[in-house]
């Protein structure tokens, strides 16, 4: 009876149904970069795609961002388009052959000069390696599959392993330094240049990868305000040296991606699902979004259906708190697009309510306006003990917005801003319906705005109560510090 009563109680809050509000972000790729399936996926339940620039040319990437605007301009409705740079992803050299039996207990050399691989002598994309790591590190092949334990450096020019488990090891494979705090930066020279292009063009996110410190965040952001660039950050923990300074990183990004493939490799598995929650819940209490990314609906590439476990994973994101469940192999190359969006929707949907009834109240902070911060937590207060059916929020960067989705309301959040970056933004903030709005001329304006608004979204109706969150001077950023009770269908 409990889950019966539970599940039905999705307009509790209110006369109208409540909107999803864990947000979907969907790669594209040539499974689905055709106008045809992303206005299929927007439809599904998509609220943002991710290009990924580790794959594919600048014209690719071009007609991906092309078509994904078309749509949006189509439907009317606001999509966020995320730019994931490549980053340090480091590989092994071509090998001879193919590959190479690499046996256990057997040495094998690491060179800095580039050479076609044996089973005893390798070398690497990043030629920086045999500078990094020390004896006793452990290096990785394939996705982990391969161990080695460095055993001597030859500085400056190689280093010597012992194989400590064995394998096939194949040509371009991933290589991956658990133990080693590498001086390189997350950004790369074909970052840089991606940054150059990705600065051009319209995106509201770049995804940084293997951040490590909060330095790479900050030096991404300074390559973006070089080209006038105002796109937000997206950190991407996905090395353990990032969890040493994880609280410097959130401070500095805009996002968070716990990026579970890399890590996973990095780390222990069963230690990426402590890591998920402590990130989670670490971004949670700074105010800051969180995307849970890898392997969700890992067998949809393959299959119109999920596994039980992969369903279980997705909805355990949302009870983590996190803002956004993130699709990658399954909408990029995977048969079955379309039903992948289907199914994490339908997944959230259904844990939303629950998700509802056990949700604690944690008091979120943000350093730059305390005010917010605590106007977002009063709102909480309101709904527990008024009926509301949405909290509407006047934004110029869409921080406001973002302050009032981390406190978790039970009810949708209309993100209302002049301008658009912002409105693209706070598609990927738990529970915003983001639309762009005119900047009221005067206050009294902001409830009638927001009741049109919230009516043409079919989300409140005469009678329904909502709150209306703004500030004065109007439109001016960190001003937020009024909150009304409407009621629907009154002159105030």
């Amino acid at each position: 009876m409990f889950f019966m009563a539970l599940f039905s109680c999705a307009d509790r809050a209110g006369t109208m149904p409540d909107m999803i509000r864990t947000k979907i972000l969907a790669t594209v790729g040539p499974a689905s970069s055709s106008p045809k399936v992303i206005r299929k996926l927007i439809e599904a339940g998509c609220d943002g795609f991710r290009i990924n620039f580790s794959h594919g040319s600048p014209e690719q990437h071009a007609e991906f961002l092309g078509n994904i605007r078309d749509v949006e301009a189509d439907l009317g409705k606001p999509i966020a388009v995320v730019a994931d740079l490549c980053g340090p992803k480091i590989r092994v050299g071509m090998m001879d052959g193919g590959g190479a039996l690499l046996a256990e207990g057997q040495e094998i050399v690491i060179q800095r000069e580039p050479v076609v691989g044996t089973a005893t002598r390798i070398s690497t994309t990043l030629s920086e390696l045999v500078d990094d790591v020390s004896p006793d590190d452990m290096i990785l092949l394939n996705d982990g599959k391969l161990q080695l334990k460095v055993i001597k450096t030859v500085p400056p020019d190689e280093v010597v392993c012992r194989v400590t488990v064995g394998g096939i090891l194949g040509s371009g494979k991933g290589v991956n330094l658990p133990h080693t705090q590498l001086k390189l930066s997350a950004l790369t020279e074909k970052d840089r240049r991606d940054v150059t292009w990705i600065a051009a063009h319209d995106f509201d996110y770049v995804a940084l990868s293997f951040v490590q410190r909060p330095d790479d965040v900050i030096a991404l952001r300074q390559l973006l305000q070089e080209y006038d660039c105002d796109a937000h950050i997206i950190a991407k923990i996905e090395k353990p040296q990032a969890l040493e300074q994880l609280d410097a990183i959130i401070e500095t990004a805009d996002i968070i991606m716990v990026a579970r493939g890399d890590l996973g490799v990095e780390m222990d598995f069963p230690s990426v699902p402590v890591a998920q929650k402590h990130i989670a819940a670490t971004c949670q209490e700074a105010g800051k979004p969180c995307i849970i990314a890898t392997q969700m609906l890992e067998s949809m590439i393959d299959s119109p259906t999920p596994t039980r476990a992969e369903v279980s994973d997705v909805a355990n994101a949302v009870m983590d708190h996190c803002d956004v469940v993130m699709l990658s192999g399954e909408t990029a190359v995977g048969k079955y697009p379309v039903n992948a969006v289907q199914v994490m929707n339908q997944t959230v949907a259904t844990i939303q309510a629950y998700h509802d009834q056990v949700n604690p109240l944690a008091r979120v902070t943000w350093q730059d306006s305390p005010t917010t911060a605590a106007i977002a937590g009063a709102i909480r207060e309101i709904i527990a003990v008024e009926t509301i059916s949405a909290v509407a929020v006047f934004t110029a960067t869409g921080a406001s917005a973002r302050m009032v989705s981390k406190n978790r309301p039970p009810c949708t959040i209309l993100g209302l801003s002049p301008d658009m970056a912002a409105v693209r933004r706070m598609c990927l903030y738990y529970g915003v319906e983001s639309r762009k709005a005119k900047l009221p001329a005067h206050t009294r304006d902001v409830l009638k705005i927001a009741e049109t608004i919230a009516r043409e979204l079919q989300i409140t109706s005469d009678g329904d109560r909502i709150l209306v969150v703004s500030g004065r001077p109007l439109g001016t950023p960190g001003k937020t510090n009024s909150v009304t009770v409407h009621t629907v269908g009154t002159e105030s």
